[in-house]
């Protein structure tokens, strides 16, 4: 049946979809007059343009046209008061008038009667919302958004006052040397290295405060709700967290030996499981410069990422497990001194695979910003360490005059950028944070393209962090939701949380 279409919409936006369309022996077709929604073609569907200027499209069960929005949005804020564009049969009107904004997300949705244009037939059908389609698996994520509020270090329940640097601490201005990491889904924990191990940075703070070392929050409203149980491991011996994929708490913890243990919490309730003892010198720089990195799932396949001892090599441990066993321990090097610029560098396993490639983080005194400040690049390199992807000199789009892809500043050991290897839905990205001496922002990119950014992701701050100890993310992946969860912590600054969806 060849359609002829009348259009009816205050929308001029157009997205693709999936569609059906009518047979040629419709019911609701007399003396070929016509009533119906179109559904012809990737163009035709109804969709609506959402309150946060998405475009959403539509798909149809008998005469229920569900609008697929993304489960990432708040559907009543994103439906409510919108206009629909739709295409009908030649001649067909609609009523009520497309151009009405309507509440689409309310109980019911919202009916719309087709009646064709000699006016002795009509189809009901009823609008409302439903969710979008998983993406092919290859193709990743496909959008994120922030999911709360910004929360400072002080509403986090740390004493201080934000962007107050005159006082004496610096600890109550933020300087928490703070790392963070997922406990389980529902929950974050904040270790403070200010808190646990004071004196590394301060000679005079040498009173560690077992209340504010390891504390946990609820991820859903950052509210406290109490502190990590390290059993009997002394508080004062943890120097980084990290998650796997599921979300299991990782902690590298100092030995007496020199060594490192690690430890896993599936909740912060449970007492910590031990892992493994690694015997290599691990977590010794005590000055902002440990980092932990897990990649893949502790009880099948990953890589745990550290530190080794800092040099024109650019050191690091690459921890591989399987069936939650360690099987390997390399130390590989990055072809980048971490023994220049201010000694920093981080990297991330790429894949949970043995030998698996990897991103870096590296700051380099040979590069300035302009105003003397090292300059930190990130790029993607193989196992042997040649390098394949390097981000672009300049990624801060939105501040093109930053030179370099961020600064590393005065105090020795401050992470900036904190990178964080992604591999989600059979694509892999990086989430990381970058910065000068007061803008930063938080970011995840495609690996292929280190400058290519993941819809939604980008969190811009400012604070005066050119003396602190930077920054740390962490992140999980929900299999059941298809949704990824990413949080950052900043010190003199604090949280943000970022939602990840696989849907259209």
């Amino acid at each position: 049946m060849k359609l002829n279409k009348y259009f009816l919409s205050a929308s001029l936006v157009a997205l693709s979809a999936a569609m059906v369309s009518c047979d040629d022996d419709d019911m609701f077709t007399v003396d070929r007059q016509q009533c119906f929604i179109l559904y012809s073609g990737d163009v035709d569907c109804p969709k609506v343009t959402g309150n946060s200027g998405i475009v959403w499209k539509s798909r149809i069960s008998n005469d229920t046209i569900y609008l697929k929005v993304s489960p990432t949005v708040d559907p009543v804020e994103e439906l409510d008061s919108v206009t629909i564009k739709m295409y009908v049969s030649k001649g067909a009107t609609v009523s009520p008038d497309p151009s009405i904004p309507q509440n689409f997300a309310q109980e019911g949705g919202v009916k719309y009667t087709v009646t064709s244009g000699d006016g002795k037939t009509s189809r009901t059908y009823v609008v409302t919302n439903g969710l979008t389609d998983i993406v092919e698996y290859g193709n990743g994520f496909t959008r994120g958004a922030t999911t709360g509020e910004f929360v400072s270090f002080v509403d986090l329940g740390y004493p201080g006052e934000l962007a107050n640097y005159n006082l004496a601490d610096s600890r109550e201005y933020g300087d928490l040397n703070g790392y963070i990491a997922f406990c389980g889904h529902d929950n974050y924990v904040i270790l403070a290295g200010q808190y646990t191990y004071p004196k590394f940075d301060n000679a005079a703070l040498t009173v560690p405060n077992e209340a504010l070392a390891l504390k946990v929050f609820n991820y859903a409203d950052n509210a406290p709700v109490g502190t990590l149980n390290t059993g009997s491991v002394p508080f004062a011996s943890f120097r980084v967290l990290s998650s796997d994929i599921n979300g299991v708490l990782v902690a590298g913890v100092a030995a007496q030996d020199g060594g490192g243990d690690l430890y896993y919490w599936k909740k912060y309730t449970d007492e910590p499981t031990l892992i493994a003892h690694i015997s290599d010198p691990m977590f010794t720089c005590r000055d902002g410069a440990d980092y932990l990195q897990v990649t893949g799932d502790i009880f099948s396949t990953c890589n745990i990422c550290s530190n080794a001892a800092r040099g024109p090599e650019g050191l690091h441990y690459m921890i591989h497990m399987e069936n939650g066993a360690v099987t390997n321990i390399q130390t590989i090097s990055t072809g980048l001194s971490s023994g220049d610029g201010n000694g920093w560098q981080m990297i991330s396993a790429i894949n949970p695979d043995l030998n698996s490639s990897y991103v870096v983080a590296d700051s380099d005194k040979t590069i300035a910003d302009g105003n003397g400040n090292n300059t930190i690049r990130v790029c993607a390199n193989t196992y042997s360490g040649t390098t394949k992807v390097n981000m672009p000199a300049v990624l801060q789009t939105w501040n093109s005059w930053w030179v370099g892809a961020g600064t590393m500043h005065n105090r020795t050991g401050a992470r900036r950028p904190y990178v964080s290897a992604m591999n989600i839905n059979g694509k892999h990205y990086v989430a990381l944070q970058l910065g000068t001496g007061w803008w930063f922002h938080n970011d995840i990119v495609e690996l292929d393209d280190l400058a290519t950014r993941v819809v939604g992701t980008d969190i811009k701050y400012s604070s005066n962090n050119g003396w602190s100890f930077g920054a740390s993310c962490d992140w999980y992946w929900d299999a059941d939701k298809n949704e990824g969860y990413v949080i950052y912590y900043t010190d003199r600054s604090g949280v943000s949380t970022t939602r990840l969806t696989c849907y259209e």
